[in-house]
């Protein structure tokens, strides 16, 4: 029962909204984030809502297919909040350009999932975590400096994780 209940809470969206103004119009963003962790892997879903009248862009990582290049997500284990550590690769990077974002159309939305498994440390048998997404949208890409914030709520669920073979 305790797993089923555990399963339902995690594929719930935790739902929070970007806003901030940008020439005469207010962001209307909104986020939403979902986790999947049967089958050994942490899939994360992020939903990225415009529900404004202007365009908005949003940072590239959060819908690149490449995997993770950095961390992205916040990802605490439980209880306690111990932040459990990102072991993916980090791209170095030079300052923020326009290309590193994407543009997101009014009243239009994307969906982008992502296998977190083998990127975040996750200790080895049943465990319960917590994940939150915390970027930023642009509401003007030639303004690279004018960000909102971009935080979803933080999902709970649970990982039965393997223990890790040394390579």
């Amino acid at each position: 029962m305790r797993r089923r209940t555990m399963m339902m809470a995690a594929m719930l969206s935790a739902a929070m909204a970007a806003s901030g103004v940008y020439g005469e119009q207010t962001m209307n963003v909104h986020t939403s984030l979902s986790v999947d962790a049967r089958h050994e892997k942490v899939l994360v879903t992020f939903k990225i809502e415009n529900r404004g009248e202007r365009r908005v862009w949003l940072p590239r990582t959060i819908a690149s297919s490449e995997g993770l290049t950095g961390q992205l997500f916040e990802l605490q284990a439980l209880p306690g909040g111990e932040e459990v550590p990102y072991i993916g690769p980090w791209i170095k990077r030079g300052p923020l350009t326009a290309a590193d974002f994407f543009e997101l159309a009014p009243h239009s939305a994307h969906t982008h999932t992502i296998d977190i498994t083998p990127f975040y440390d996750f200790k080895p048998g049943r465990h319960d975590y917590q994940i939150r997404y915390a970027g930023e949208a642009l509401g003007d890409v030639k303004q690279l400096e004018a960000t909102s914030p971009l935080q979803t709520g933080a999902v709970r669920f649970t990982h039965t994780a393997q223990p890790r073979t040394e390579q």
